[in-house]
Parts: C-alpha cells; structure tokens; sequence
C-alpha cells in the first residue's frame, strides 16, 4: 500500500528451518535476500502490557509464547495448527515478538523482522541498565514521556493495587530506593545465576519501576505476585491482604536464601545492606539451693535453710545467672506506648505523641524486658548495618485474641537521627551512629481494612513523593513525622552506607565475606 510507512528488512527462512527457529535462531534464507514486511502499521502500542503472566490466552500454557503486536494477546508457537499461527490466519495480524527472547517475526510466513523502529517495545518487554546508567540515577533527574503524551518520573511511578495487595506495593516501593539494593538488581548480571523465580521477577520489577522505557508511568506487581504466592505457599496471595512487616520479613529472608546466602557476613545483598549485630544480656532466675531437710527437722517442724555458698542478690531467696551473645538481625522491632483511655474536653480522643528515641529506650543496655518464665534481658545495639530498618510495632492481640492497633505517633526527625545512646562501646555522637531517613510506610485505618502507602525520598532532587498504589504526588518532608509510620527505613551517615553521589553497582558478592 502506497500510504503506508517504509517497510523493514527481514530475513525470509525456507521450510526446513522452521524447527530450528522454534528453538531461538535466527531465520535466514541460503540466498540471504532481504525482503520487505509490509505489516509494521498494524502495530498498536497503546494495547501492549507485558506486566501479566505471560501464557497463552487459548492453551494456557507459558512456554514458547507470542505477543501479538496489533491485538496484545498473548498465543503459543509459530508452527502450523499452533494458535499464533491460526490468529494470524483469522484475524490478519501478523507481527509477534517472542515473550522470552524478544525477537520478532511476521506470521504465517515465518520470518524474522529486523527494524529499529521496535526497539521501543523490547526495551518494555525487558528494561536493560548499563553502569554508567546506574551510575548516574542518583544525581540526574530525567523524565520520560509515555505514548499517552504524559511525562514520567523513572522510580517515582505508581504499582497497580491487584485486589489487597496494597502492602505488597509500600514494601517494593521502600525496597528500591536503596541504592546498593536497587542497583544490584538493575543489573541481572548480578543474579543470572540465581534459579529462584522470585529472585528473577523481583529484578524485573526493580527494572521496570526505574526504566525510561515505559509505555505509561505505572507498572503493575502481577508476576512478582505470582512468584510471592508459590515461593509463600499462598501465605501472600493475590485477594489476600496481609501484614507488611510480615511481608518485609519473609521477603528479605528468602531473597538472601534464593541468592545463596548463608549465615556468614556479606553472603548475600541483603546482609550487606541491612545485617546489623544487637548484644543480648540474658539474665536467668536461679534458685538457690537449700540444706536437706533432716528428720528431726521435718518431725519438729522447722524449716530449712540455704545454704552456705548460696548467692547474696535479690530477696534472699534468689539468684540471677547472666550470660551474653551477640544475635544478627534485619530490622529492629520498637514497641509504642499505650494510648490514653480519656477524651478532651470536646469528646475527642486525644492521639499522643512520642519521639522516636524514647521508644529505643529497650536498646539503651538497661532496660530489662521480663519474660513469661521469670527471665529478664537487656538489649544494645554491637553494630549498625548501612540501612537500618525500624519496626513499629503498632498491632498487638487484647485478652479476645482481637487484633488492635495503637495510634500513637512516633515523631521522627527527617536528618541526622542521632542513635549514639543505643549503641555498645559509643561514648561521643559522630556520623557512625547518626541516620537519614530514606523511606517510610503508613498504615491508615483499622487493622482489618486498613490501606498503607509509602513515602520516599529522591536523592537528585532532593524531594519526598507519596505513593499509595497508582496514586504519586509530592509531599512535605514535615507530615512525615506526624504520620503513622509503621515501618522505616534510614541510612547510616559514615562508616557503612555508601555516598550516594557516587553509589554505583555493587562488586558480585563473594560467599564469606
């Protein structure tokens, strides 16, 4: 047709090479002549999304599956009597793009087309980062513009709620603006050689959330679900709301798993992040021991006595047995104090406020926490890790076995967060001890229905943006630290976290570190 665009190279493949193309090499003929596709017009880009499980809408299954460029279903094979086959006989469209490998031929005929004018939608399929691009994340701003017309921020763009997973989106949302995290994903070097699904989709997610490539400035978590639901047995499920602490806790245990972490240091991404060490105090209720009763004694009625080498502390009838280890952790679990039971004086409930600091006070090496068995154990903080995740523990069970939340808010400081008093053998306030808040999820509402959102922090623009699914709009930094916080996450100032001005990819992780 005269009116359409210039048509692309292609390299048309005999009969015989059929097989040999089903298996992801390229078509040629023996002559190698090069025709032209007259079908690139009847590509649609406004129906493409690759963010779905990538099975065929006929058979189901998810292997060897094409995207029809002009309808945006998905059907499997090229070969005869193979569903992409038949939908190009029945509906005239005739350009697909292999799901797996990104290339793209024209049905029936069987070849592959070649034009750099389809570039646009591999980089969709499969978002690609260089180093250099990595690199430079943290210290230019550029945006992207969609095919709508619409400008994007890449990493400032909303994830699609699919049916309760709100608490899904708030975590992914903290978790890549880690900059050591983020840039070990951007790069599936790092992790090829990880066979875990979760591991694989996770990085895809992180690619597709910072890519410049999008077709629109949102994507949506439904393959990263998928692989949540069977690596959790359904525990995390689609249409299944849950706990994002809970969530955060199993996702970065299995991850450091599913990369081949161990128990040593520096084994995975995830302990070289997030890994900090807590000096545990651990004081045991001792009895003392008491002189046998003799029979006189008994016959006489009095009582025994202890004994000589029994232990001088408490009441006299007592003894405490300290030891001490030093346990690794991922965050750190902070407890809120009660609400008040009064109301003002116009019957409202009054909402109390505490810092951040007052409630660490189970870290200062001091404070006991008693034990159902008599028990008691003091906590201090050995090491810090680069990013320190805080846990707000806001939800507890009453005698009913009830579930309440506790609205308490925890004032924060946005900079320099000075944790000096919680840390062992820290005498003077520097750098070492002082954090940045990087992100921080709120949860709203009840604690059956209730919805979480996240705010974030861009470092090249120096501004915080609210993210609750779909929805992104900037913020002032200042509600943050009057906002029910439930999780945080901060990065320490000296001494671990890199500098983001010049955070780049992270070398490979090397077992034992």
């Amino acid at each position: 047709s005269s009116c359409r665009p210039p048509a692309a190279i292609v390299f048309v493949s005999s009969s015989r090479d059929l097989d040999r193309a089903e298996s992801g090499k390229m078509m040629k003929t023996e002559e190698g002549e090069p025709v032209l596709c007259p079908y690139l017009d009847t590509v649609n880009r406004a129906v493409l999304d690759f963010d779905f499980e990538k099975a065929c809408c006929v058979s189901g299954n998810n292997f060897n599956v094409y995207a029809c460029l002009a309808c945006g279903k998905y059907y499997q094979g090229r070969g005869k009597a193979t569903p992409a086959y038949l939908h190009s006989l029945q509906e005239d469209h005739h350009v697909y793009m292999n799901l797996q490998t990104g290339l793209i031929y024209c049905l029936p005929d069987g070849y592959e087309v070649i034009d750099a004018s389809l570039r646009d939608i591999r980089n969709m399929l499969n978002p690609t980062f260089s180093e250099p691009m990595v690199t430079k994340l943290d210290s230019e701003i550029s945006f992207a513009r969609g095919i709508d017309g619409g400008d994007y921020l890449p990493g400032a763009i909303g994830l699609n709620n699919i049916r309760g997973t709100d608490y899904v989106n708030v975590v992914v949302q903290c978790l890549v603006r880690i900059p050591p995290l983020r840039d070990f994903f951007l790069l599936p070097s790092n992790y090829e050689k990880a066979t875990s699904s979760l591991v694989q989709q996770f990085g895809l997610l992180t690619r597709k959330i910072w890519s410049p490539y999008n077709f629109k400035g949102q994507v949506s978590p439904h393959e990263l679900m998928q692989a949540v639901s069977q690596a959790s047995d359904k525990k995390f499920a689609i249409g299944k709301q849950a706990d994002a602490h809970d969530f955060l806790s199993w996702l970065l245990n299995t991850l450091h798993s599913d990369l081949g972490g161990t128990a040593k240091k520096g084994s995975s991404i995830i302990h070289e992040v997030f890994r900090g060490e807590v000096l545990i105090r651990h004081h045991a209720r001792q009895k003392k021991r008491r002189a046998p009763t003799s029979a006189a004694d008994a016959y006489e009625g009095r009582k025994p006595v202890p004994s000589a080498d029994a232990g001088e502390e408490g009441d006299g009838r007592e003894q405490w047995k300290v030891s001490e280890s030093i346990s690794p952790f991922l965050f750190v679990t902070i407890d809120v104090p009660s609400m008040p039971l009064f109301r003002d004086a116009l019957e409202r409930n009054i909402i109390p406020q505490v810092p951040l600091t007052a409630c660490m006070s189970k870290f200062d090496g001091s404070t006991y926490q008693e034990l159902m068995n008599g028990d008691r154990r003091q906590f201090r903080i050995k090491k810090w890790p680069p990013y320190l995740i805080v846990h707000i523990k806001r939800f507890t069970k009453n005698t009913q076995q009830l579930i309440e939340k506790n609205h308490t808010i925890v004032n924060c400081p946005i900079k320099n967060l000075d944790l000096t008093p919680f840390c062992d053998g820290s005498d003077a306030a520097t750098d070492e001890h002082k954090f940045d808040l990087v992100c921080s999820a709120q949860h709203d509402g009840k604690p059956a229905d209730g919805t979480y959102k996240a705010y974030v922090h861009f470092h090249a623009n120096d501004t915080w943006y609210e993210m609750q699914d779909l929805h992104v709009q900037q913020i002032h930094p200042q509600l943050i630290s009057v906002s029910e916080s439930y999780l945080q996450v901060y990065r320490r100032k000296g001494g671990g976290a890199p500098a983001l001005e010049t955070s780049g990819p992270p070398d490979a992780m090397k077992e034992g570190e």
